[in-house]
């Protein structure tokens, strides 16, 4: 489940995960959301959730997804916070496929909500 509630804090958007999320979770969660999550520093914090039920396809869904409603946005900061291994190698290939899609948003995968949040509020 993710917490549909907006919290900023020190001008990062952070939203909250539980338990197993699914695609279709996730994409209509970034529907809720708006297109504001993706212009501004964002944490996502998934150390009480896991994503090892998406597959690689459904992660190049969320990336196209992303690439529709960033068009023309400025350049954004997200961190991803996570805690299993599996979590963390598949934020890593949604991290590397936003690259590599061209998108405006850094996104950065941690272990940590601290490092996180530090790189976030690092100046560009």
């Amino acid at each position: 489940m993710i917490n549909g509630d907006k919290a900023f804090d020190d001008r990062i958007m952070v939203w909250t995960a539980k338990g197993r999320l699914t695609f279709q979770e996730i994409r209509s969660k970034m529907t809720d959301f708006g297109a504001g999550m993706l212009k501004s520093r964002v944490l996502c914090d998934l150390t009480r959730a896991t994503v090892a039920d998406l597959k690689t396809s459904e992660i190049e869904e969320i990336i196209k997804l992303i690439g529709l409603r960033v068009n023309g946005a400025r350049a954004a900061k997200s961190a991803i916070v996570v805690h299993g291994s599996v979590d963390y190698g598949l934020a890593r290939l949604f991290s590397t496929f936003s690259e590599l899609a061209g998108l405006p948003v850094q996104v950065k995968v941690f272990r940590t909500k601290e490092v996180a949040r530090e790189w976030l509020t690092t100046p560009d």
